[in-house]
């Protein structure tokens, strides 16, 4: 198959599938050209630096869609509680309600300092911007700061309890509660 028949998009879905399943590691070339429909030579054109800008160029259009979509909302005007839980829609939405595998978690589990810098990056401003929500919300700036790591924390923590025990209620509980975590 030639790389222009595959739409771009389309080219970052599968592999974000493939790396959200397997992990770096885990992901063979075998499983990225399956998954894709290209063909070895094809995913070295796209991607010359093999997996590594694969990954690396995966984690940047989740990190854009995620800051233009899903965390979008805390920078909208409005009440806060209400934007925290169009947050929370967006969040079950992006994870399928629970049933899709968070990339950080499968990718940091490889060896690649750049990796878990890009994963550390996207963590913090996750986490920032809970944080301004929650400052908007009349929390004091330690507390949001706290309230923001504990809410990017559960979420994490349920989306893996979803994958491990198959189990998403846990997740699905902890979004409808983000709204009052970060605004009460």
């Amino acid at each position: 198959m030639r790389l222009e028949k595959v739409p771009k998009e389309e080219v970052f879905h599968r592999l974000t599938d493939v790396f959200c399943k397997r992990g770096y590691d885990g992901a063979s070339y075998a499983d990225l050209t399956q998954a894709t429909g290209l063909v070895k030579a094809s995913l070295y054109h796209r991607f010359p630096g093999g997996k590594e800008e694969m990954v690396d160029a995966v984690l940047r259009e989740v990190d854009r869609h995620f800051a233009e979509y899903v965390l979008a909302p805390a920078f909208e005007k409005g009440n806060c509680r209400q934007r925290a839980g169009k947050i929370a829609r967006r969040i079950r939405q992006f994870y399928d309600s629970g049933k899709r595998w968070c990339l950080l978690d499968t990718l940091t589990l490889a060896e690649s300092s750049a990796t878990l810098q890009h994963a550390r990056k996207s963590m913090e401003f996750w986490i920032e911007t809970f944080a301004a929500l929650s400052r908007d919300a009349g929390i004091r700036p330690g507390a949001a700061r706290k309230r923001a790591e504990e809410a990017v924390a559960a979420i994490e923590g349920g989306l893996i309890v979803a994958r491990v025990s198959r189990n998403r209620r846990p997740f699905l509980r902890i979004l409808a509660g983000l709204a009052a975590k970060l605004t009460a």
